[in-house]
């Protein structure tokens, strides 16, 4: 037991009068002498004072020494009303309760950072994101959805959230180079998170270590990964690391030599992500593609999740298997995992979230001229980079014409290759290039010693600059540098004929260019059609004559007017773009060669203007186009999973229609000879096709696993297929053979199938029901931002347009003494559009406008002020008065905390909220402030924004200090009823959720240690005896024991660890405020004023009105029976002041299961009257909108009542609306009802 008193206090706010002028919040005390608990007499100021640490309004930290009665005085206050306390501006008070509500706010709304994003989320990232990820005290995950599915915009929600809770601070995302500017373009963009790009030119150009000054970066993994990186990298302590495309970071099982188990294989991008997920807190990995038809790597894989889960596969083999399987099976119940196909994803309303997508194949035939040449420049490639390379000078044998001069031979035949088929532009140039670059090459080798000559030449042989890398990781700039320096001459002469050779096809290819027509580019404008075809449509695809109609180029036009066409090759993008313009159409395009402003100015032109985009790889990742919906692969890839990526910039979240895709292939020449590539590129087209139906499909989201599964490598098959076209048959046979049923096989086998999750769409929309009605973005979080912005002295205009703006941020408000500051970085200086409302991002006009909200540096910055400057009116009385009340009622406001512990032992939060309790007074109070031991409940944290102030200033109110004693034991009471009710169940619901998930890892855990200790074991006994015979087994042996020794400590650890995962206690309890809640009667006698204005009805009593209410709510629910609602599902939810009375709602679609509701506010009035409508009840009508109704029934207690309707009344009565501020309602008169209504009715 604690033996200080005021350790009970820490985390609370205290007055320490005489040493600071503001109250500070007690972070530890240390008894400065003997005993703080009392002497042997029982003496409790035995201490002679204590030495304390608080934390300044600021969040600076100071120390003073206070007194033992000084410790006395805050012991005894525990903070409640003290005796000289007195009443405070209640509107400012407001202010501080709101600010805390909504700092908080992620305990009432549950989707905070859905409302903050300027994203529209779907149920399966919901799914993801607040059911699977989200509750985890410790993330170890993997989200392995098709491509498409938005598993950025998970992540940015998950980092989001978390940073809502203070749950992180730094960041780490690795992914490929291509996609850094994406994900740090949409993580500020839809979640305003400013990420850093760390590449080279910025890490070795820094003073100081940027991996350690910046609290969120972005890098490629191939940087990162570099070993004179990766020690700054993981010596940094991160608490979330994101690896997009995480797949790339493999591992194998490797022989280990006599005597010896297998050993693991590993690249340097594993060796990172081992490091990095093994030291974070939290860990996700992304991926579409797990696997890749290698069970043995998707294994060692997986253990990047957890090695202790997933056993070593080198090890356990089949035992491994089996328990990755059991993990599997738990499908979206995984801690570890979850998998969606896009086939099983739906929007809001329950239907198909993808279109379908149609592919063909357009064939065409090479002229005589165009055929010789590619029959040409393949002799060359042959003669010149052969297929098999000879042994180097002096190495005797022909294993050094292996390893990194084979990869760099296969990677300059596969890009001539590709230019070949490209266009005769795109080899011309090729051959241009390399021309100049061997013919430098001979003129520096002819100045050097036959010695240097040697290096020299070895050196010209070229080599990929990372192993790792796969050909398409590398940019055309680079390919093309590597290609044009590559050489496999061994001699002088050999350089010399290659030149020769080169001389003739340079002039061969400039005449086919100039002379020839070009097939490949007659066949697209024969595809195309009467556009660009002089009115002759033979040939034409029906689905390219919307590119007719130019008028339909606009992105309302849902694609019309739109075609993406890729090629490979910026030579060819420059002349297929050329002839396009010729041809009438308004173009674009996108290339590896442009900086990412350039891209995002091409991407918008093709949104609102340009007809066709015309592209290389660069727009295959990173770039949204789900606004057309036509592509032509005027370049096939040879990667097959490019196909893919390139049909998912516009098979994606967005695309409303069906897409299709064109193919082109040259097949044959005009005499009948083939082409080698085309051939195989189209078999396999076709046998695509087939498989379809047999993948459900999703034959272009696993293309890449079916083919591995079937042994099917398609660029070393393009390559072999052109050095030795004989061999045709066999591989259009081997094309015919691949089996779709060994995928599913492969993902039964290895338990990845088991992981395919659907989501439960009845139970996502009853959650999403009520996360709308509870959400504070945007009316909520505007309103209380302006009103603390107006309090700090921030200046805040309205726009014209809805908008506001700032013209000049206050000093004060970027100055690194704010914690906010200092945590998010500073605000800008100036802000042109400001929104609280994510639909404005969406719009054409408000493309620039930032997404106000918490989390914002300069919403928290102005959070952080309000806070610093109201200080002193922390938990201070402010006077309100309800116009609806019959009785007087007091309000307390409390900040309550549930902590635990992480898997270390570490403190940690687990819940915040603020509570409102109310405790109703006795029927006659002497006074409203004297009155105690009435009833407590808590109620919602929102009610002060229906309460009016009172109306006088607070020095005119009678003094509470004469009550002081009375409010302190009702305050006593009602923070005992909230630490011995809501607080304890809050605990039971964090206690419950994190023992669940300790349970689960223990299960699955406890079954993985024992069968690899059980292994070990048997290893460790069966190395022991072999030792009498083998005694050169001892070092074998002694690590095998070794092994057993950490295996065991290691299951102890983790399983330690889950026990504290199961800790959850109650923490502090801190007082916020305190409102004296007066009914208008008691107002107007302490004012001296008439206040019946303020009644909510001046013709009916409390009583009648009630009357009128229930009668009023009564018909409303017998009109929405004869609407169609069924009754069970019609709730009367007025008592939990959600701003309306009544929820219905029915099934709007069978066969989707959407879900149609109306959220209804009541109200009962006599004829004439006006309506009233709370501050509460116009947000939510605002928020709400069109699921938001008014019925207004007039004479609800009459012969004749008339019930009305006004559908989104927000909207329909924003023009009648009167706002009475001091009573803080809206009135409507009844004429505009009664107009909004007939409009409805018409």
């Amino acid at each position: 037991m604690n033996s200080n008193p005021l350790a009970a206090h820490f985390g609370q706010r205290i007055s320490l009068p005489g040493h600071f002028d503001v109250p500070v919040v007690l972070e530890d005390a240390r008894p400065l002498g003997p005993t703080c608990a009392g002497d042997a007499a029982g003496r409790s100021d035995a201490s002679t004072g204590y030495e304390c640490r608080v934390r300044l309004p600021g969040g600076s930290l100071e120390e003073a020494v206070i007194s033992a009665a000084e410790a006395a005085t805050i012991l005894g206050a525990d903070q409640e009303v003290s005796e000289s306390a007195k009443p405070v501006d209640a509107d400012k008070l407001r202010l501080l309760v709101e600010s805390s509500r909504i700092r908080l706010a992620y305990a009432h709304d549950r989707q905070f950072a859905v409302s903050l994003s300027g994203i529209r989320t779907l149920p399966h990232q919901i799914e993801a994101v607040y059911q699977a990820m989200l509750p985890q005290p410790r993330l170890r995950f993997l989200l392995a959805d098709d491509p498409g599915a938005g598993k950025t915009i998970m992540a940015g929600l998950l980092v989001k959230e978390l940073k809502l809770r203070e749950a992180i601070e730094r960041v780490l995302i690795l992914c490929p180079a291509p996609l850094t500017i994406q994900w740090q373009d949409e993580m500020l963009r839809w979640f305003g998170e400013p990420f850093d790009i760390i590449f080279s030119a910025v890490d070795q150009q820094q003073l100081t270590n940027p991996w350690q000054r910046s609290s969120q970066i972005i890098s490629s993994i191939d940087y990162a990964k570099q070993e004179d990186v990766r020690e700054r990298v993981w010596q940094q302590r991160w608490d979330l690391v994101v690896i997009d495309e995480a797949h790339k970071c493999s591992a194998r099982t490797a022989s280990g030599g006599q005597g010896r188990e297998p050993k693991v294989a590993t690249t340097k991008r594993y060796d990172l992500a081992s490091r990095l997920t093994s030291q974070a807190d939290h860990v996700l990995l992304l991926t579409a593609t797990p696997h890749h038809g290698d069970e043995d790597k998707f294994a060692h894989f997986l253990r990047l999740i957890d090695p202790d889960l997933f056993p070593e596969p080198h090890r356990l083999g089949k035992q491994a298997a089996a328990i990755r399987k059991d993990v599997f099976r738990l499908g979206k119940d995984s801690p570890w995992s979850l998998r969606r196909l896009k086939e099983d994803l739906k929007d809001l309303n329950g239907k198909r979230l993808f279109p379908d997508r149609h592919t063909k194949t357009v064939t065409f035939c090479l002229n005589s001229e165009e055929y010789a040449l590619y029959k040409a420049v393949t002799a060359y490639i042959n003669e010149f980079i052969p297929q098999h390379l000879p042994a180097a000078p002096g190495s005797g044998t022909a294993q050094a014409g292996t390893g990194q001069r084979r990869s760099s031979a296969a990677l300059t035949r596969t890009v001539l290759q590709r230019r070949l088929v490209s266009s005769t532009c795109a080899i011309h140039e090729s051959l241009k290039r390399r021309q100049k670059k061997q013919q430098d090459f001979l003129e520096e080798l002819e100045g050097l010693s036959p010695e240097q000559r040697a290096r020299r030449l070895a050196a010209l042989q070229g080599r990929l600059p990372d192993a790792e890398q796969e050909e398409d990781d590398l940019d055309e700039t680079s390919r093309d540098q590597l290609v044009d320096e590559y050489t496999a001459a061994l001699e002088l002469e050999q350089l010399r004929a290659e030149i020769a050779a080169l001389k003739e096809l340079v002039e061969q290819a400039h005449k086919v260019r100039e002379n020839a027509n070009d097939s490949k580019l007659g066949a697209l404008k024969k595809c195309l059609g009467p556009a660009c075809a002089a009115g002759d449509a033979a040939g034409r695809e029906a689905q390219f004559l919307e590119l007719k109609d130019l008028s339909a180029c606009n992105a309302q036009a849902g694609g019309r007017g739109k075609l993406l066409l890729f090629t490979e090759h910026r030579d060819t993008l420059g002349y297929v773009h050329e002839h396009l313009q010729r041809w009438g159409y308004s173009t674009c395009e996108i290339h590896g060669g442009m900086n990412p402003h350039q891209r995002k100015r091409a991407q918008e032109l093709f949104r609102t203007s340009a007809q066709v985009c015309v592209a290389t790889e660069a727009a295959g990742e990173g770039i949204n186009l789900q606004f057309c919906h036509l592509m032509i692969n005027y370049d096939m890839p040879w990667n097959p999973t490019r196909l893919e990526q390139r049909l998912g910039r516009i098979h994606r979240i967005g695309q409303d229609r069906d897409v299709y895709a064109f193919n082109f292939v040259a097949t044959d020449s005009e005499d009948g000879q083939p082409i080698v590539e085309g051939r195989i590129l189209h078999r396999l087209l076709e046998k695509l096709d087939q498989m379809n139906e047999a993948l459900e499909g999703r034959v272009f989201d696993v293309i890449g696993e079916v083919l591995s599964l079937n042994d099917v490598n398609l660029p070393d098959m393009l390559r072999d297929a052109a050095y030795d076209p004989r061999r045709l048959d066999e591989y259009l046979d081997q094309i015919d053979r691949i089996d779709p049923a060994r995928l599913q096989a492969y993902e039964d086998a290895t338990g990845i199938a088991l992981a395919r999750s659907h989501v439960d769409f009845s139970t996502f929309q009853r959650r999403n029901l009520e996360v709308e009605e509870k959400r504070l973005m945007p009316r909520y979080v505007e309103a209380q931002f302006v009103a603390a912005a107006r309090q700090v002295g921030l200046r805040v205009e309205p726009r014209a347009d809805g908008l506001w703006r700032i013209e000049h941020v206050l000093a004060d408000l970027r100055s690194e003494r704010l914690q906010s500051v200092r945590r998010l970085g500073k605000a800008d200086s100036s802000y042109r559009k400001i929104t609280f409302h994510k639909h404005h991002l969406e719009q054409d006009a408000h493309l620039d406008a930032v997404l106000m909200g918490p989390g914002h540096p300069l919403y928290a910055a102005v959070d952080e002020e309000l806070n610093d400057r109201l200080a002193l009116l922390a938990g201070g009385i402010g006077f309100y008065v309800d116009p609806l009340c019959r009785e007087p009622y007091r309000l307390y406001f409390f900040e309550i905390s549930i902590r635990g512990k992480d898997t270390k032992g570490n403190d940690v939060p687990l819940h915040g909220e603020l509570v409102a309790v109310r405790e109703d007074l006795p029927a006659a109070p002497r006074n409203a402030a004297q009155a105690g031991g009435g009833r407590f409940e808590v109620v919602p944290s929102d009610i002060l924004l229906n309460l009016p102030p009172h109306p006088s200033p607070p020095e005119t109110v009678e003094p509470v200090s004469t009550q002081a004693a009375c409010l302190r034991a009702s305050h006593r009471q009602a923070s005992d009823f909230l630490k011995s009710t809501y607080q304890l169940e809050c605990r039971a619901r964090s206690q419950e959720e994190r023992q669940h998930f300790a349970k689960v890892c223990r299960e699955y855990l406890e079954r993985s240690f024992e069968v690899r200790i059980k292994r070990a074991q048997e290893r460790a006994m069966l190395l022991a005896a072999e030792l009498t015979t083998k005694p050169e087994y001892k070092l074998t042996a002694d690590e095998a024991r070794k092994h057993v020794d950490e295996l065991q400590r290691a299951r102890a650890e983790r399983l330690d660890g889950l026990k504290r995962l199961g800790i959850a206690r109650t923490g502090p309890v801190r007082h916020v405020a305190t409102a004296i809640v007066l009914t208008v009667e008691q107002a107007s006698s302490l004012s001296g004023e008439d206040l019946s204005a303020w009644k909510a009805d001046p013709l009916l009593d409390p009583n009648v009105r009630r009357q009128s209410e229930i009668a009023a709510e009564d018909m409303t629910v017998a009109s929405l029976i004869e609407e169609g609602f069924p009754e069970g599902r019609i709730e009367r939810v007025g008592h939990l002041k959600l701003g309306f009375d009544i929820r219905a709602h029915r099934v709007a679609d069978e066969a989707t299961g959407e879900v149609f509701v109306k959220r209804i506010e009541v109200k009962g009035r006599l004829r004439g009257q006006p309506v009233r409508l709370t501050i509460n009840e116009w947000y939510k009508a605002q928020q709400l909108a069109e699921t938001y109704w008014l019925y207004v029934v007039w004479d609800p207690l009459g012969d004749s009542p008339e019930l009305v309707r006004i559908h989104d009344p927000a909207a329909k009565l924003d023009h009648a609306k009167r706002e009475i501020v001091a009573a803080r309602f809206y009135e409507i008169p009844a004429e505009a009802v009664m107009s909004a209504a007939s409009q409805e009715m018409g």
